[in-house]
């Protein structure tokens, strides 16, 4: 039987590109690419919280397959004061558009769901007992790129897998 996706959540956060770190080539032959998160949302499932500063994307980036593997950490606070850490790990399909967002061109612009080939597993934990749920859950989730008045940030509709 094939499993079922359930939306649960959409989580947008903004990047910073002034404070991106480009390691350049690193042991494994890939290029090693670490980009702050400055702030966002995670909003669903009766779920509403803030990202707060202090994560990052510390992708490597496989110049010769046009790949980057997504390794992001991240934390919330929701509206009631709960915290949640969020971590997720995927695969990006870089191309053009996803080149001028990272690099911070002038004519980025924001893509649709289902423009890019990406997809990311995450991983929450919470002392919320409203959201424990989320621990013992997997999660799929479909990315796409947003240029907006705030800047440049990576939004995901999270999906929960089940029978």
């Amino acid at each position: 039987m094939t499993p079922n996706l359930e939306k649960c959540f959409t989580m947008r956060a903004y990047i910073s590109q002034q404070d991106m770190l480009d390691l350049k080539t690193v042991r494994n032959g890939t290029n090693r690419v670490i980009v702050p998160l400055t702030h966002g949302t995670v909003e669903g499932s009766g779920l509403k919280a803030t990202i707060t500063q202090g994560g990052s994307d510390s992708m490597t980036q496989d110049t010769k397959l046009g790949i980057a593997h997504i390794d992001v950490r991240t934390q919330a606070r929701t509206d009631d004061g709960q915290f949640l850490f969020i971590y997720y790990t995927g695969v990006l399909k870089i191309d053009e558009a996803v080149a001028k967002v990272l690099t911070g061109a002038k004519d980025a612009k924001s893509t649709e769901f289902g423009d890019l080939h990406w997809f990311v597993a995450p991983i929450m934990e919470t002392s919320d007992e409203k959201f424990k749920w989320v621990e013992n859950t997997l999660f799929v989730a479909e990315g796409r790129l947003v240029v907006d008045e705030q800047g440049s940030a990576v939004e995901y509709q999270i999906f929960k897998v089940s029978n």
